[in-house]
């Protein structure tokens, strides 16, 4: 049973209802209730109905008739749940007060809950199986009366006996891993088995194994319970499959048997290659393996691969730089074994070089900031720096400050060797990993409060008339802007030379009194004289 809400717009008729419609892959829909104004709507998805993530829900309107937008719907696999002994057995014989495990095996969608035939109740499982403890104190069937999960109950199967007794028949039962055992000869591993029923004071267990005429030895290690630690004897066959117990020594009484996979020490042999790769590239490493596996390799460069299971192994690699590679350490199921070989790699690395691109502007004031094209080509690291330098009169380069961010170069251009009014500087730009120089571009300096301004310009005129003063600038950088003698005022002029048409009442002198550009200060020359004549 689930809830569905909805929102509706506009106008729908009085006789209108809203259905849920599950609708399948198929795109084919069936109706989960009857036309009804509720909002919510609560309806319930057929029991007939797989599970799975191929379901979409909408709601439609029947009048007029509407259809919603598509919703995914997962539908949940019902629960199940079965019961049984960790080994899968369904009766078991333990003594007064003693203590036997019983397993849960659950499936379908969790979390799970089930209530046992003792009562016992048990909620919000999520891993499977379940293990849970009981005590009986008289022999005792054990059963799922139900199980269940968020959604919907589910079915429960199974049933275990666990008979109770004073002087119950010793039983041992060894659990066997899937596949059997493997294990490697000196090293020690683990047996886990169970023993129930009565066994006599001083009793101990022991791991046997099978040997070549038939016959059953003892392995080192014994223990009063499970698991016991023990290990394979040396001079035994690798590779060779054996068959392995549990044995209690009183009374003497033997398990059934698992076989034990004698496993080989690994070596490891990284083949000899030469390979030569591009730039940025990446290229194989071959590793031949025997022994027992998985596999596990690391190489000098730190590559690590682990879970190996095929032989040969190729490793990937991407070298920055011609590299040798080793093995620094490999081996498989039984630790680390022996490794050895090398394979060169050698890369392509291209010329790293530097162009110096065209100045925006090619003549600047002295102390100004720029910015600086310039393009690259190969390989620079994460260390390296971009500096711009220029040539002094002596043609060495020397740096300039300079700040780079988000690729673009800008760089202070005041170097104490410029002295002359206008000077042509020699520009580059160089990195510093690797040490590579770029190309060489030139700039115009002009020293800073050294434009000139030359005022020129005879007329005589009678009164009314107008004349020109002719202004000419050199030696700075515009824009212009200067003040005459008679008051006129002239701001950011890029006109050079620079006409201005005067209309004096009576004989005038012009002269400029202040003058200045993006370079500073300037100094004024000459005059222009306009005669009137009023005769």
């Amino acid at each position: 049973m689930i809830s569905v809400g909805y929102t509706t717009s506009g106008t729908f008729n009085a006789d209108n209802g809203f259905v849920v419609q599950l609708v399948d892959a198929d795109n084919n829909f069936i109706n989960l209730n009857e036309p009804a104004r509720a909002n919510p709507l609560i309806v319930t998805i057929p029991a007939d109905k797989a599970p799975g993530h191929r379901y979409q829900i909408r709601v439609t309107a029947t009048s007029p008739i509407v259809n919603g937008s598509l919703h995914p719907l997962r539908i949940l696999p019902p629960p199940a749940a079965r019961i049984e002994l960790p080994d899968g057995g369904t009766s078991t014989t333990i003594m007064p007060g003693q203590s036997t495990t019983l397993q849960v095996v659950l499936s379908g969608a969790g979390p799970w809950s089930f209530r046992l035939s003792d009562s016992t109740e048990v909620s919000n499982i999520v891993q499977t199986p379940y293990e849970m403890t009981v005590t009986p104190s008289a022999p005792t069937a054990y059963k799922i009366l139900a199980v269940k999960n968020t959604c919907t109950a589910g079915t429960a199967t199974g049933e275990v006996i666990v008979n109770v007794s004073e002087d119950p028949a010793p039983v041992l039962a060894l659990k066997t891993p899937t596949g059997g055992y493997k294990a490697c000869t000196g090293t020690p591993f683990q047996l886990a088995f169970t023993a129930t029923g009565r066994y006599h004071p001083g009793n101990e267990f022991v791991a046997q194994l099978e040997g070549e005429n038939g016959s059953w030895i003892n392995l080192p290690g014994q223990a009063l319970g499970s698991p016991i630690v023990t290990r394979l004897p040396y001079g035994i066959t690798p590779g060779k499959t054996y068959r392995i117990r549990v044995a209690s020594t009183y009374p003497t009484l033997a398990s059934s048997t698992a076989t034990v996979t004698v496993s080989t020490p690994a070596t490891a042999v990284l083949r000899p290659d030469s390979i030569r790769i591009e730039d940025g590239k990446s290229t194989d490493l071959t590793i031949d393996f025997t022994g027992t596996g998985p596999w596990f390799a690391l190489l000098s460069d730190g590559t690590y691969e682990n879970g190996i299971t095929k032989t040969p192994h190729k490793v990937r690699v991407t070298p920055a730089n011609a590299t040798a590679y080793s093995i620094t350490s490999a081996g498989g199921t039984c630790g680390v074994g022996e490794y050895s070989g090398q394979a060169f790699v050698r890369v392509n690395v291209p010329l790293s070089t530097i162009t110096t691109g065209n100045l925006s502007s090619r003549t600047i004031c002295y102390g100004s900031e720029i910015t600086v094209p310039f393009t690259s080509s190969g390989r620079f690291y994460a260390s390296n720096k971009w500096i711009v330098q220029a040539a002094d009169s002596t043609g060495r380069f020397v740096s300039l400050a300079t700040t780079y961010k988000d690729g673009v170069l800008k760089a202070i251009i005041n170097p104490a060797f410029v002295r002359d009014t206008i000077s042509t500087v020699r520009l580059r730009v160089i990195s510093t990993t690797p040490a590579v120089n770029g190309t060489e571009t030139t700039l115009t300096v002009l020293a800073p409060n050294t434009g000139q301004a030359l005022v020129m310009g005879e007329a005589a005129i009678r009164p009314g008339q107008t004349a020109r003063v002719r202004v000419q600038f050199k030696n700075g950088l515009p824009p212009w802007s200067f003040s005459l003698s008679d008051g006129t005022k002239v701001s950011g002029t890029f006109i050079n030379p620079y006409i201005l048409t005067v209309s004096p009442t009576s004989t005038t002198e012009y002269q400029i009194t202040t003058l200045s550009s993006s370079c500073g200060s300037g100094i004024a020359q000459g005059k222009a004289t306009v005669t009137v004549d009023t005769n």
